[in-house]
């Protein structure tokens, strides 16, 4: 493998899954705001009149959010874990081939992104675009 400047990159890369998938895990109402425009669940400020409807429609959200947003924390720790092991044993093109595994994820999260945020959400373009080109630095790199 090339310089130790990539195993760097790898590492940061890991680190990043590790980091979103914390937050995801501990704060899934946060995250599920943040990154996939899902209304907050938080109950707002009582109105003159009550809508069943409407509260009902938040606590499907709230509890779906509870649900999934929490698994895709342990998938992103899941990533991050199999790219430290390897990087621990100095399996520099295993830690290449699970970011590219990863990338196929990334793909994914910022289609669904993209149609729940429209604009705002070339900042997760730019996060994965850059991602991508270090993973490919890493894969294939000099």
């Amino acid at each position: 493998m090339a310089s130790p400047v990539w195993r760097y990159l790898g590492l940061s890369v890991a680190g990043g899954y590790t980091i979103l998938g914390i937050y995801e895990i501990l704060f899934p109402h946060q995250a599920a705001a943040e990154f996939f425009a899902l209304p907050d669940p938080r109950p707002p400020p009582p109105p003159r009149k009550r809508d069943n409807d409407d509260d009902n429609d938040k606590a499907e959200v709230s509890q779906a959010v509870s649900i999934l947003t929490p698994l895709l924390g342990v998938r992103d720790l899941s990533l991050a874990a199999a790219m430290f092991a390897f990087a621990a044993k100095g399996q520099w093109r295993e830690v290449g081939t699970v970011i590219m595994a990863g990338t196929i994820l990334c793909a994914a999260d910022t289609t669904v992104v993209w149609q729940r945020m429209g604009v705002r959400s070339y900042v997760f373009l730019i996060l994965y675009a850059l991602m991508f080109s270090d993973l490919l630095l890493i894969r294939y790199g000099a």
